[in-house]
């Protein structure tokens, strides 16, 4: 359902409702104001955030809405779905299996996963936990082989093998889903269980964070739970919830600020919480450790950028970098509507966390540096607003480009009869698609996404709207072979794509093998 939302009308809206504080008197002067009006600058209907400081919880309050088209306000117990910052439960999760002896760091994934194959021989024979939750097994992200595809975690971790690595085994991070699932499933099979009673148990249980979970499967069961949301231009609309089941341990935990300023008091300190020892400190401390390279910060130019950041890695679960001279354990986390912001700077012994119902918002993080610099006691900057003109620009730009590939859209008819494009097509990785043609219209289907496929010019076709706030559409690629007959469908994701061959038509009346 979609609500247009603009100007001054919606930042009065927005404001006010804010939900109860979790402490009474705000942790920095006039934070509380300045979180309330850079909500409403940004168009996000509703946000928490929480600041835990000296084993403490300094700060938890909602702003804003859970949903655009209503009026229920966000408080520190909504709940919100938190995304790849989940990737850091994992690790924890392996880091516990490791202080129990059940596991090691360096253990083959293949020896609780022996179904598990990679293309490249030397990642399939030697791939562990260390390198599955530090990104560096080669291969690039395919998301869109999981996303809204209908598959499961043994047909996603069964199609890994066709995946074609882009860089050699452990020479280059890259950010990879798909084997945050292999390590979190591997776990699971160490120690006998599923990776979600694993972090009920192991993590939300032991501290206390009641009303976070680890997998939603039913969203009308779930209260006091934020709607997502997508942005297409001024309009902000709310959308359905993300299935992440899929792929949960890469990112399908839903907590609340709350829950979520326990997590990270225990992330402080020396794996024990509340008296009690949930992990080692050596375990804790691995994950926090950097395990690859990803790239400098600032450059070494001499900037404002090389004062904030200079070097940038990735731990187990955690980017690992610096902020202003200080070490910070930081991971975002954005499903389909939904955006998060987490990080330590633990010389401090400081912890935020920005939950957000709006999909790709870079506030929370903006929110988060905010903090940091509060704390650091750093020249105080509008974050929001510098960030606020970056983005206009960047919508202009944006704006021109859409221009120029309507200019491209052809007037004319497609090079062949629609009825051409109609059939069933599948990849080894993405599954399966099917193109029907109905009333002069094709439409195509691939797992949960089902939308027209508009003409656009050659035998290209712009496939939409999709109902995501990832993406609203996809142009698709036809490829025919000589004499007519369309032999593949293409469409792809950065520099992901997939390749869709036809499948044979089987003649009237004919069975299949065995029937």
């Amino acid at each position: 359902m979609f609500s247009s939302i603009r100007g001054l009308a919606i930042a009065t809206l927005l404001v006010t409702f804010a939900a109860n504080h979790g402490s009474a008197q705000e942790p920095f002067p006039g934070l509380d104001a300045y979180i309330a009006k850079a909500r409403a600058d940004w168009k996000i209907p509703g946000l928490a955030v929480a600041i835990v400081r000296n084993d403490s919880v300094l700060w938890a309050k909602g702003y804003g809405v859970q949903n655009v088209d209503g009026n229920t306000p966000v408080d520190d117990k909504t709940l919100f779905e938190i995304g790849s910052s989940s990737k850091s439960f994992t690790a924890t999760i392996v880091a516990m299996l490791v202080t129990d002896g059940k596991v090691r760091w360096d253990d083959r994934l293949t020896t609780y996963l022996p179904d598990l194959r990679l293309q490249d021989p030397v990642a399939n024979a030697e791939l562990t936990f260390r390198d599955a939750l530090s990104h560096r097994t080669g291969l690039s992200r395919h998301d869109l082989s999981w996303m809204a595809a209908g598959n499961t975690r043994a047909d996603i971790l069964r199609r890994v093998r066709f995946v074609e690595p882009s860089f050699a085994f452990r020479t280059r991070w890259q950010y990879q889903n798909m084997m945050f699932l292999a390590a979190g499933e591997a776990a699971a099979k160490a120690a006998g269980s599923t990776w979600e009673d694993l972090v009920q148990q192991r993590i939300f249980n032991a501290l206390g964070m009641t009303s976070s979970i680890p997998i939603v499967r039913d969203t009308s069961r779930v209260t006091n739970f934020a709607t997502p949301h997508g942005a297409t231009g001024d309009t902000v609309w709310a959308k359905d919830h993300m299935q992440m089941d899929n792929m949960a341990p890469a990112g399908s935990i839903v907590s609340s600020v709350r829950d979520m300023a326990q997590y990270l008091r225990f992330q402080l300190g020396d794996g024990t919480f509340g008296g009690k020892r949930l992990v080692s400190a050596a375990a804790l401390r691995e994950t926090h450790l950097p395990q690859m390279l990803m790239g400098g910060g600032g450059g070494g130019g001499g900037g404002e950028s090389d004062t904030v950041t200079r070097f940038s890695t990735y731990g187990l679960g955690w980017f690992v970098q610096d902020y202003r001279g200080h070490l910070v354990w930081q991971h975002g986390g954005n499903t389909d509507g939904m955006t998060t912001a987490m990080g330590l700077l633990p010389s401090q012994k400081l912890g935020v966390v920005v939950l957000s119902n709006m999909h790709g918002a870079a506030l929370p993080a903006l929110l988060m540096n905010y903090i940091f610099d509060r704390q650091l006691k750093a020249p105080i900057k509008d974050l929001s607003a510098e960030a606020l003109t970056r983005v206009a620009n960047q919508r202009r730009r944006a704006d021109s480009a859409a221009k120029a590939q309507m200019a491209q859209k052809s007037t004319g008819a497609p090079p062949l009869p629609l009825t051409a494009y109609a059939g069933e097509y599948a990849d080894s990785i993405y599954g399966d698609a099917t193109v029907t043609h109905s009333d002069g219209r094709l439409t195509m289907k691939r797992g949960g996404w089902s939308a027209p496929l508009e003409y656009w010019n050659a035998n290209n076709f712009r496939w939409g709207r999709l109902p995501s706030a990832t993406m609203s559409h996809l142009f698709v690629k036809f490829d025919a072979a000589p004499d007519g007959r369309v032999t593949t469908v293409s469409y792809g994701l950065g520099a992901d794509s997939a390749h869709f061959g036809r499948k044979p038509t089987r003649p009237a009346g004919a069975t299949r093998t065995g029937q």
